[in-house]
């Protein structure tokens, strides 16, 4: 009865005295709470989510009032949904030769999607690709989406040139 109303309740981004910032999130922590999200069963899978996005202790979770907890959750929830809205609007194929990289394999790089961003970058700035893992998504998608727009450019620039 309850939870029907409570999920009314209007998105607030606090959570036991803190916010979350997915900006500032570091890049793999939000990649597994993206993975997280599907295959959360029960409430040691929420608890983990509240974790890592508010960076609280266990125990703040288990201690939070219910209202705060709908609150943020609907929170999480619209942020996630947002950020992968806007991550399939930037890195989405325009190309003509996207079927060419289906069946060249392309299904086989899946499992590989939220680190192989990160071999680009780390080959690009000669990083460790786990170290940049651990920088501000702000900045990593800033980066992505940069090297991509850069990609799209060249690959025209190209198709142009063999005219």
């Amino acid at each position: 009865m309850y939870d029907a109303v409570l999920e009314h309740l209007n998105p607030k981004n606090s959570f036991s005295g803190k916010q979350m910032n997915i900006n500032v999130m570091p890049y793999a922590n939000v990649k597994y709470c993206i993975r997280l999200l599907p295959k959360i069963t029960g409430w040691e899978g929420i608890a983990e989510l509240f974790i890592i996005c508010y960076d609280i202790p266990e125990a703040a979770f288990w201690k939070a009032r219910v209202k705060e907890y709908f609150a943020a959750r609907k929170f999480i929830l619209n942020e996630f949904e947002r950020i992968l809205k806007t991550e399939a609007k930037v890195f989405s194929a325009t190309g003509t030769d996207e079927h060419l990289w289906k069946m060249a394999g392309a299904d086989k790089l899946k499992p590989y999607g939220d680190t192989l961003p990160l071999l680009q970058l780390a080959k690009l700035t000669g990083q460790y690709p786990f170290d940049l893992g651990r920088k501000p998504y702000g900045e990593i998608f800033s980066l992505l989406a940069q090297l991509k727009a850069q990609n799209d450019v060249e690959m025209e620039y190209q198709k142009l040139h063999k005219k």
